[in-house]
């Protein structure tokens, strides 16, 4: 009798590749440094429970990402980063560490605030990714479609742009409801590739709590109900993948495709982080840099610099660079549409070539018998109290102590009634260690 093996989804994980990054060695530090906000937005894993970190937290943070992570920036996070009274001070200790300071922000305190953009480049910082969507509750915004907002995320490239020298892109998290705006967003990344660096869309994660499982910290039963933000999410909004994305925007704009992934713990199939690199010019995307070149870049990063490199700003790529077309075929056909542009119109020749990032990202999913499938490699890992955790979970050591570990009542009852011994992440080498507890992203 012959068996076929069920046809495997695209991207194939053969075709793309694996970074290399690990717990200890990852070009991602994440900093918390509040969790205050001024906006609302929908599927926030961070509850104001402490206000803003005192600089002394901050700093001992930053050092033992620097140590332990081997980072080669720092993303500076929260609650809303911009509204801490001593961001200035912290970006220019980040700066002294020889690490680059990357703030994740609504931008609300940036808005039409040029003077203050200026101290925050003067401080070391290297650029910003802002977290724009229709899910938010932005004053003067809410209600608008992705579309819409793009005027927004304008104004906001224009105002990084106009200072110069320093990183943009713009994150978007991904719903039912706003899935099919995703082209729409590309286009205006594209149109703008002289002045954006990238794209992140996150899918909408949570965790459903449900009376098939218990919910147990340390041995003992707590509840979970109400307790953590992303505890109460949805269950017919929590069904988007990396591959559903993926799809559309491949379905839009074939110049479009993954180079780099990152798996996750329990799903052998999952695609946690699903990463593209597109060149082109203004006004001509020529398409996606090859798993080989991808490949080059990170090994080569850490031979010279002894780190993985995340990101670079500026983004303008020597055309020098068209010489991994000797080993990449998608960089062949990168060389070939640009030559074919430049007999079209031979100024095209000095025109500047830019590299743009699409990123997706998956957030961690819980199995039906309780798992959690993480993010393998995890680059958003933070410090809490000495130890480095996820930070999407980080409420969770905040309110009980460790992890959530979420269990099988039926497992439970066949055992007599007793709890089951939980498997803790401290007790499993890096490469053979299952992360069961999740309650959201």
């Amino acid at each position: 009798m012959t068996t076929f093996a069920p046809p495997v989804e695209k991207p194939r994980k053969r075709d793309i590749y694996r970074l290399p990054w690990s717990m200890n060695d990852n070009p991602f530090g994440w900093l918390e440094v509040t969790d205050r906000c001024n906006v609302y937005c929908k599927g926030c894993y961070r509850q104001q429970l402490t206000g803003h970190y005192p600089m002394e937290q901050i700093k001992h943070d930053i050092l033992f990402l620097k140590e332990w992570r081997n980072c080669d920036h720092i993303s500076i996070a929260g609650g809303e980063p911009l509204i801490h009274p001593q961001i200035l001070e912290i970006l220019e200790f980040i700066r002294d560490q020889g690490l680059k300071p990357l703030i994740l922000t609504n931008g609300i305190r940036l808005h039409q605030n040029m003077e203050f953009l200026r101290e925050l480049k003067a401080a070391g910082c290297f650029g910003f990714t802002f977290h724009i969507d229709s899910a938010q509750r932005r004053p003067g915004w809410f209600g608008k479609s992705e579309l819409e907002l793009c005027e927004l995320r304008q104004q906001y490239a224009e105002m990084v742009a106009s200072v110069g020298g320093m990183y943009s892109s713009f994150g978007c998290t991904i719903y039912p409801s706003n899935i099919g705006e995703i082209p729409a967003i590309v286009k205006w990344a594209n149109d703008n590739i002289d002045i954006v660096n990238g794209l992140v869309f996150i899918t909408y994660s949570g965790s459903v709590v449900t009376e098939d499982l218990a919910y147990t910290v340390g041995g003992e039963e707590v509840s979970a109900q109400g307790e953590l933000s992303y505890g109460d999410a949805d269950a017919d909004e929590i069904t988007l993948t990396s591959r559903d994305v993926y799809d559309i925007i491949r379905k839009h704009y074939p110049h479009y495709d993954a180079v780099m992934y990152l798996g996750g713990t329990q799903v052998h199939s999952a695609i946690k982080w699903l990463i593209s690199m597109q060149m082109g010019q203004k006004g001509k995307m020529f398409g996606s840099v090859g798993p080989k070149s991808a490949e080059a870049f990170m090994a080569g990063g850490h031979f010279l610099f002894g780190r993985y490199i995340a990101y670079m700003a500026p983004h303008r790529m020597p055309k020098l660079a068209m010489v991994a077309s000797l080993f990449d075929p998608h960089m062949r056909k990168i060389h070939f549409n640009f030559w074919r542009e430049v007999l079209k119109n031979p100024r095209k020749l000095f025109e500047p070539i830019y590299s743009q990032s699409i990123g997706i990202v998956q957030g961690p999913d819980i199995t039906e018998d309780g798992r959690a499938d993480m993010c393998d490699s995890c680059p958003d890992i933070t410090v809490w109290d000495g130890k480095l955790v996820h930070s999407c979970r980080m409420d969770e050591w905040r309110i009980y102590g460790n992890y959530v570990t979420p269990q099988v009542k039926k497992e439970i009852a066949e055992a007599g009634g007793e709890l089951l011994p939980e498997r803790r992440e401290e007790d499993t080498d890096e490469d053979e260690r299952i992360y069961l507890p999740v309650m959201g992203d």
